[in-house]
């Protein structure tokens, strides 16, 4: 299996930023046997476990964004088709006879 590069570049312990968080034990004790299983030491888990979730919000949110835009302009060019129909229709009387 081809291993994925994350969206971050690997910064040294130093650089980190120290943060305390409040799991659920159910979802700790999930994640621990996940994380023993891959053999992937924690931090470097949860940092990708964090950049997978954002690409997915990042997703859905870029998702719904296309869907609105695309549905605005759809609206947009079905006024532009209705009037070159209309144009199409338009008769020009005929002002030589």
């Amino acid at each position: 299996m081809k291993k994925l590069k994350p969206d971050f570049e690997e910064v040294s312990p130093l650089k980190m930023i120290p943060l305390s968080l409040k799991l659920n034990p159910a979802v700790l004790d999930n994640m621990e046997a996940v994380r023993a299983r891959i053999r992937q030491n924690r931090n470097t888990y949860i940092n990708l476990a964090i950049d997978v979730y954002n690409h997915y919000h990042r997703y859905a949110m870029m998702k719904d964004r296309l869907a609105i835009e695309s549905f605005e302009s759809s609206m947009y060019y079905y006024k532009i088709i209705k009037d070159l129909e209309e144009i199409k229709e338009f008769q020009v009387p005929n002002m030589i006879d």
